[in-house]
């Protein structure tokens, strides 16, 4: 089985996915986490969107493993837990930009379908039920308004990063929601047959069961 669920950054679709797996007592695949491990270990080797050759060798030869540990996903890049980096703002802005190239989303596309092939999956990202999955079991585009957004962001950060601006973190997520839905490959939009969840107004627990109540009726 495989739920998709996609939407914008900070919508809640990764703590959803989290809790619907563990529900369903299935795996929580977060395709934005590979994405943004990829972009650190990218960045570290000094890539840029223009080396897209470069980066093709790179991934061709470098060793990405996706583990759950204690129900949590861990990526290793080269034997290095990368996991650490993901959740920092300059990482997402990074990933948004490097998941512009085909030879990346390949690569995420590689990961997700090897661990569909195994494992009943709950797989969340801006695509999944566009591209990666388009024959999923169930699909949900989950979306909330910019401003519920970046508070949900602003609230995560502060607690370990000091300094965190709530302006900043509002007109990044303003910017990668226009290059992730106006990028050429793969772009974020809703599937035809994907069911909108807006949490906006709703806590964690509305939304999952909005949610839960689809997947069992």
């Amino acid at each position: 089985m495989i739920i998709a669920i996609d939407g914008p950054a900070g919508s809640g679709k990764s703590t959803l996915a989290m809790l619907i797996a563990e529900k369903l007592k299935i795996h929580s695949f977060n395709t934005g986490m590979i994405f943004r491990a990829i972009a650190y270990f990218l960045n570290k080797k000094g890539m840029t969107i223009h080396d897209e050759s470069k980066i093709a060798t790179l991934l061709d030869n470098c060793d990405i493993k996706v583990y759950f540990e204690n129900g949590q996903q861990k990526v290793y890049i080269d034997k290095e837990d990368v996991s650490e980096y993901v959740s920092l703002p300059s990482v997402a802005h990074l990933a948004s930009e490097f998941s512009k190239l085909n030879v990346v989303r390949e690569q995420v596309k590689q990961i997700q379908r090897k661990f569909a092939k195994t494992y009943d999956l709950v797989v969340e990202g801006r695509d999944i039920g566009t591209e990666i999955f388009p024959d999923a079991d169930y699909k949900f585009f989950v979306i909330a308004d910019l401003d519920t957004r970046a508070m949900r962001r602003y609230e995560t950060l502060k607690k370990t990063i000091q300094g965190v601006d709530l302006n900043e973190i509002k007109e990044d997520l303003k910017k990668r929601d226009y290059e992730d839905s106006h990028r050429e490959i793969s772009p974020l939009r809703q599937a035809d047959d994907a069911i909108v969840i807006d949490t906006t107004n709703d806590t964690v627990k509305q939304s999952l069961d909005k949610i839960l109540c689809f997947i069992r009726r």
